[in-house]
């Protein structure tokens, strides 16, 4: 068990038993694991990625209907708050170890005995005028997650290089 503590040169810093940096799917689903296992969990995130993006998810597990990127964040997001995780929107700046792992945010420093690095991924979009109110409308960044929705379509893979032909293989069996 660990507890807070007092470092007079540093103000307040917090010890858990876990910190996850990224509070997306990957980072929510490691603190519902480790606040169930009654380990004192911080989830730290900047933002929720491109998921909140998503206007409606029909491949997620245990849901009739579709939901939308943002909901489904939300809805991890509660679940995890409920079972005690502490969740805090904050920038992580620096790391550090020595006989515990030190994280830095912008407005604070915390320890923790373990930590989970969750960050996801980031993407580069193209700067085409108007993709930004498309997205989840009709333009895809998973050919895997949304071949479904193209069924018996014409479609275009903007891209080059292996990850652009990876999707165009994808597509083929079911987009035009």
């Amino acid at each position: 068990y660990t507890r807070a503590r007092k470092d007079e040169k540093k103000g307040s810093i917090f010890m858990y038993d876990t910190i996850i940096i990224g509070n997306g799917p990957a980072g929510i689903s490691t603190a519902l694991y480790t606040t169930r296992a009654n380990l004192k969990t911080l989830i730290i995130g900047k933002d929720t990625g491109a998921l909140k993006n998503a206007h409606e998810i029909e491949n997620y597990y245990g849901f009739e209907h579709p939901i939308s990127g943002k909901q489904l964040i939300e809805n991890g997001i509660q679940q995890a708050k409920r079972l005690g995780a502490t969740i805090m929107q904050d920038e992580v700046v620096g790391l550090g170890y020595f006989d515990h792992f030190e994280v830095t945010t912008k407005n604070g420093v915390f320890y923790s005995n373990s930590l989970v690095i969750a960050t996801g991924t980031s993407r580069n979009t193209p700067g085409i005028n108007g993709l930004k109110e498309l997205e989840g409308r009709g333009v895809s960044y998973c050919a895997v997650c949304d071949a479904f929705f193209y069924r018996g379509k014409d479609v275009a893979v903007l891209g080059n290089g292996d990850y652009a032909l990876h999707e165009a293989m994808e597509l083929l069996s079911t987009a035009h």
